[in-house]
Order: C-alpha cells, then structure tokens, then sequence
C-alpha cells in the first residue's frame, strides 16, 4: 500500500507539471509576453547561444542542486520527471502553424495561461512527493526564510525580471499577468486541493 500511494504522488505531481506546462504554452501562443522565469532563460540564451531548452535544463539542475542541500526530502525522481512533463505540456499547444492574431483572442488566451499555470502549480505541489525544481526552490527558500510562499515566489521573479531583462529578455503584459497573479492563485488553489487529495494519498492498511 505505501508503494501504491507513493506512485499516486508521484503520477499527480507529474500531472500538475503537465498543466503547468500547458499554461506556460498558452500563454506563449498569446503572444503577450511570458513568465519571468522563462524572461530569465531568453536573456541566458541571447548572452550565451544555447537553446531554450539546454538552459533550462541547466537552471533547473541548479535549483534541484539547492534545493537536495537545504531540503532533501522534497527531491525525488519525480523531481526530474516533472521536467519532462512540463515540456510535454508546453509541446502540446505549441503547434507549428497556429497563430492567433486578434486582441481579444490574445487577452483571453493569456488569462486562461495563467490559470492552468498557477493550478498546475498547486497540483504539482500538493502531493508532496519531491516537487518540480522551480516550486521546490521556492518551498524550500520559503522554509529557510518562514515567509509565505506569495513573497517568497514574488521576490525570487523579480530578480528572475531584473537579471533577465539586463541579459535582453523581453517583458511584456503576460510576464505582469504571471508576476501579478500566478503566485496569489497557486496560494489559492492549493488549500482546497489539498482538503480534497489527501484521502487519494492515505495509506491504507
């Protein structure tokens, strides 16, 4: 039973990734800017050559490195499964081709991004099975500073804005969107998900 529920938390923790990385996609077809996280890796990639892809990669490796030195337990497998199943996300909405040109359209698109950004968040942190390496950077700095996770999540994104737009990121109407509501919302979201998911993670004898 304990293997059972540890692969349920794992298999959530990879499905909120997956939203996540569907929210980060849309918001990209918005074409309104994106997160301040992915403003960072832009400006990394324009200083250094390398795709968006290889610096992500490296960043986040990092943080998983920082996170297994401060808070062990919340790295596992999933921690790099994750990653893959954000990518998948954001693959499954980027399709060659599809463009969507009017401001409405745009405006609509960013707000649904946004939401299945910040509830992919959630989800992904709820199970507590080993986090993602972007939310597990932030739980940890959150338990080493006891500030709340809205704080802790708005201070590391605007040094993320800052260094990335020196580096030549660009910062648009969607990256305030993510700046200004992602955080509030995942705080949001992961009360309820929480009260709810937790009978789906018990052990049972």
């Amino acid at each position: 039973m304990k293997n059972q529920s540890l692969w349920k938390r794992w298999a959530f923790t990879a499905l909120g990734s997956f939203v996540f990385g569907i929210g980060i996609g849309i918001c990209d077809l918005a074409m309104l800017g994106t997160d301040p996280f992915t403003v960072l890796l832009v400006g990394l990639v324009k200083q250094f050559g390398f795709t968006i892809g290889i610096m992500n990669t490296a960043v986040s490796l990092l943080m998983i490195l920082f996170t297994f030195c401060t808070e062990r337990s919340m790295v596992s497998p999933v921690t790099f499964a994750a990653m893959f199943a954000a990518s998948a996300g954001i693959d499954a909405v980027r399709l060659p081709g599809i463009t969507v040109q009017e401001m409405w359209a745009r405006i609509l698109l960013l707000g649904v991004g946004v939401f299945l950004y910040a509830f992919g968040c959630a989800a992904a942190i709820v199970p507590e099975a080993g986090y993602d390496a972007y939310n597990g950077f932030l739980i940890s700095l959150q338990k080493l500073t006891s500030h709340s996770y809205r704080r802790v999540r708005w201070t590391v994104e605007i040094v993320f804005l800052v260094g990335g737009r020196l580096l030549g990121g660009v910062i648009g109407i969607g990256t305030l969107a993510c700046f200004g509501f992602v955080g509030p919302l995942v705080e949001l979201f992961r009360i309820p998900l929480a009260k709810r998911l937790r009978p789906l993670f018990e052990e049972k004898a």
